[in-house]
Order: C-alpha cells, then structure tokens, then sequence
C-alpha cells in the first residue's frame, strides 16, 4: 500500500513541479517587454540626458546639443533627438521609423521593435519650457537577463513545496480507504468472518465506496454460507452418533449368537463402524474448533511431557502394525511451558503421528523431536513415507483435502486429522508447516512459549 501511496504522491508532485518549471520558463522567455528590467536603469539614464540637453539648448544653443548626443552615441550607444513640445526636432537626427502609438497618431512613448527600444521623455526646463527627448537604444548590445533570479528561484521553491503538501494529503486521501479494504480483507482471509469495512467506508459515494458495500455483501455471504456449513457438519455429526451406538451394540449381540461362518463378514462391519465412529469424532471435533476463536480453558502445561506421552500411546499403536515410534529431545529447554488446552493439544499431536504411521514403510519408526526456541516450542514429526506435491503442502491442512498421490491413496484417510491440528495449533497462536525431505516427510509444529508472544506466520 505504500507502494501505491508514493506512486500516487511522486506522479501528482512531480507533474505540478514539471508544471511549475515550465511556466516559469516559459513566462521568462515570453514576458511582456513593459516587465523588461533594462527599462527602469534606461529610463533614469534618458532622463538624465534629456535635462542636459534641454540645458544645454536654453545656454549654448542647438550646436553644443549635437555635440552632446554624439557623445552619448559614442559611449552609451543611445542614439537620441531634442523635440520642441509641438514635437519639431531642435537637434540630433530623429528616426523614420518610430512607432505609432496606440491610437496610430501620436509615438508611443516606450516600445520594443526587433531588438530596438525606442524610449521618450518629456523634460521641463528652469525656463518653464518643455522638451521631448527620443531615444533610440539596441537592446542586443546588452547581455540577455538572468533567467533563474534569486526571487524566481524563491517563488519557485515555495510553489514547489506546497504543491508536495498538497499532492501528500492527495495521495493520503485516495489510498487511506484502500488500506482499510487491505486490511478488513486480511481478517476475512485470516478467519474472522464477521471482518467489515465499516459503515464510514461505506457512505463514500465514489468507486470506492462502491467496491466497499459489494466487499461488505461478499463478506456477509460468505459468513453466512461457512456458518451453514459449520452447522450442517455439527448436526450430522450428532445425529449419526445415536444410530452408531445403536449399530455398535446390535453389532455386539449378533457377534456372541452368530456362528463361525458369519463372524469374518461382523468383523468387516465392526471395522466400518469404528471407521465411521471415528469420522463422526472427527467432524464433531473440526466443527467445535472452527465455531471457536480464543481457547474457552486454557492452563501452563509442559509440551515435552504432553508429546511424550502421545508418542508413547502412539507406539504402542504402531507396533502392532510393524511399526514405532522414537521421542526425543533436542534441547535441554524443551520443558518450557505453554498456555494451552490439553486436549486439543493432545488430539493435534495424535493426528499428527498417527498420520505419520499410517504413511511411514512397514520397518520403519517414526521419528518425534521435541526442541526450544527463544520464545517459541517446535515440536517436528517426521516419516520415511512417499511425499507430498510441493503445491500440496499448504493445502494438506485444508478439511478434507487429499493428495491425489499413493500416499493417500493407501492411507484410508479422510483429510481431517491435519486440518484439526492446524486449527487447533492456530488457536494457540503458533504455526503448522510441512516439508517434503529427501527420503520422507516433516510435519513441524511451533507453539509460543508460556510468556511469549504469538509466532509469526511464515511469509
């Protein structure tokens, strides 16, 4: 979102200061010749001679005037004429081609023509006389003026800084609404369906409210549809458990008065029933944890002891199926205590070492480490079975996800095991990861430490 934000504050700032520049530029090069700043020194100069000359015309007479003009020829480049206030010339030579004026009588009195100034002063004498001197001056005699002038220079920094408060609060604007979208859209993708934009963001009546209220409709869907759906996989769940029990006892009566011949096919339904009673458990137990946010009873408990013990249970399992499983410790901190509820805990690393056994080859031992980290408790479960695709290994944590491999295939399982531990871990606020090793597979599971804070998703 930042990304966005300069983006959106870089184009606005810089197109204004590219704006700013350029009309300055421009306006140097095209300013009105009345803004000259030669006039205001050429002025004073013409002034200047003009009192001399009428002077000197009143004393010495209209000779010592051309004199005089010749000398301001010869050193000033001014080429001027001595007008009476009738405007009949009394010395120097005056130009043929002096503009009109604006109402195409009269001169104008300053004006610039192909590099030419053609200035006029008008003079009063002591006598009480007056006098017009016209003057004719080559403007590119003259250097041409500074563009970048320090009070330009000022102005255009003044602009250029506002314009960047203004594109800053722009661009704040426009992205400060995206942002809380951002972030109502990561607590929906988090699991907190009722995330909404809010009803301030949704009386904004441009693009963006709009997309705010559809945003907002999505969401409220899906809640509705994940609740549904929670609901329908609770009530079946409970309902079945009644004929299960029932099955299971008629099934326990007809095992003690059927003959030899029938007990195989009771066998195989007994084995069905226990599968199905297990899915029920299973679905019962995803449907309590998914219904829950926060952990309803939670106490200190010590995850090394919890893990071996589970894994003590799960070898007495597996080795009746040719089979182990091996616990060990890989740090002397490993009897750091967690916040928790014991239960799910236990159920989550069950499923996780049951689901190793069930892949790991006849022969074979699954392997259990137990380590600490600064603020954090890893628990890894590793199998020596076939791996999983690796754009699999985020979704084998989703319900009722299968790999499509012989890994499940051969398993029977259904894909709830890994997605209870997963929620159940979650809830804890730690991680649940897989990784497929060169000959087997890893499950990890990090828990926060009791004191610690919530570990970090990863990227």
């Amino acid at each position: 979102m930042r990304t966005l934000f300069i983006k959106i504050f870089l184009w606005f700032w810089l197109a204004m200061a590219g704006l700013t520049v350029l009309v300055t530029v421009v306006g140097s090069l095209t300013a009105s010749e009345a803004s000259w700043p030669g006039r205001r020194t050429l002025t004073a100069a013409t002034t200047l001679y003009a009192e001399t000359a009428a002077l000197l015309y009143e004393r010495q007479g209209a000779a010592a005037v051309e004199d005089y003009l010749r000398r301001i020829l010869e050193t000033a480049k001014l080429q001027a004429a001595l007008l009476d206030e009738q405007g009949r010339l009394l010395a120097g030579a005056m130009p043929p081609d002096w503009p009109a004026g604006r109402d195409g009588a009269g001169r104008e009195d300053f004006t610039v023509v192909e590099g030419k100034t053609f200035l006029s002063r008008p003079v009063t004498s002591a006598g009480g006389r007056r006098y017009l001197l016209a003057t004719v001056f080559d403007r590119n005699l003259l250097p041409p003026p500074p563009m970048w002038t320090r009070a330009r220079m000022a102005r255009l920094a003044v602009f250029v800084l506002g314009s960047g408060v203004v594109c800053y609060g722009l661009a704040w604007y426009l992205t400060r609404p995206i942002g809380r979208l951002r972030q109502t859209a990561q607590r929906l993708a988090s699991g907190d369906l009722t995330a909404r934009t809010g009803a301030r963001l949704g009386r904004l009546t441009d693009e963006i409210g709009g997309l705010a209220r559809d945003f907002d409709a999505m969401a409220e869907r899906i809640e509705s549809l994940v609740t549904s759906q929670r609901r329908l996989f609770g009530d079946i769940s409970h309902e079945l458990r009644s004929p299960l029990s029932r099955l299971r006892v008629a099934l326990e009566l007809a095992q003690r008065k059927a003959g030899a011949e029938v007990q195989p096919y009771l066998e195989r339904i007994e084995r069905d029933a226990e599968r199905l009673d297990e899915l029920v458990g299973q679905l019962l137990a995803l449907s309590r944890l998914e219904s829950e946010a926060t952990l309803a009873d939670s106490k200190a408990l010590d995850l090394a002891a919890l893990t071996e013990q589970v894994a003590m249970d799960a070898d007495f399992e597996a080795r009746a199926t040719g089979r182990a499983v091996v616990c060990r410790r890989l740090s002397k901190d490993g009897h750091q205590l967690l916040l928790g509820d014991e239960e799910l805990l236990r159920r989550a690393l069950e499923n996780v070492m049951r689901n190793a056994i069930r892949h790991t080859p006849e022969g074979a031992s699954v392997e259990v480490a137990i380590d600490a980290r600064p603020g954090c408790l890893l628990v890894s479960v590793r199998d020596y079975g076939p791996g999983v695709p690796p754009d699999a290994l985020k979704a084998i944590f989703k319900p009722f996800y299968r790999v499509e491999t012989a890994r499940d295939r051969a398993s029977g399982g259904v894909g709830l095991g890994l997605a209870i531990a997963a929620r159940a871990v979650k809830l804890h606020g730690g991680q649940i990861g897989a990784e497929n090793l060169p000959d087997g597979f890893r499950v990890t599971l990090t828990l926060p430490a009791y004191g610690g804070a919530a570990v970090p998703a990863a990227g």
